[in-house]
């Protein structure tokens, strides 16, 4: 047995009987960089459950449904004042390097040494754990995709928990 069946059955016998894999016939996609990377502006997405603490609401790390909300990070935010939020992973090891989920510092860094134009303006968290993800595909990612649009954003790095 594999990890993916392991983790389907487990949340399949203890959170949601019906729950089932979202699976797609072919890949999506390749889009290569039309420019190089120090030309870059550059955001990240991360699915570590990253918020600000005391001036955004935590993610649901209860709901059997998932929380397929997100949170918009500026990227002039101090480390220090992001929290983590994940029912899969224990955030109190990862709140000790923010950057193993949430690499904002070592972005900065790469800008500062110039590896990148620069990093985005705001940068944009989830909670990883999203069972039924349609809302997210529907609603949420387009929104944020716009966002980033918006926000001159050339490139994305997605950073899964």
């Amino acid at each position: 047995m594999n990890f993916v069946e392991i983790e389907r059955d487990y949340i399949r016998s203890r959170i949601l009987p019906d729950f089932e894999w979202m699976s797609y016939t072919r890949p999506t996609d390749h889009h290569p960089l039309e420019k190089p990377i120090d030309q870059c502006r550059v955001a990240l997405i991360t699915t570590s459950g990253a918020y600000l603490r005391g001036s955004q609401k935590p993610f649901s790390t209860t709901n059997k449904l998932g929380d397929d909300s997100f949170r918009i990070i500026p990227n002039d935010i101090d480390p220090k004042e992001v929290a983590l939020a994940h029912p899969g992973y224990d955030t109190k090891r990862a709140m000790k390097d923010l950057d193993c989920v949430f690499p904002l510092a070592l972005l900065n860094k790469l800008q500062g040494q110039g590896s990148i134009r620069e990093a985005g303006p705001r940068h944009f968290s989830f909670m990883g754990y999203i069972p039924f993800p349609e809302r997210l595909i529907s609603e949420r990612a387009p929104s944020v995709g716009e966002a980033l649009l918006d926000d001159g954003v050339y490139l994305v790095i997605l950073v899964p928990s």
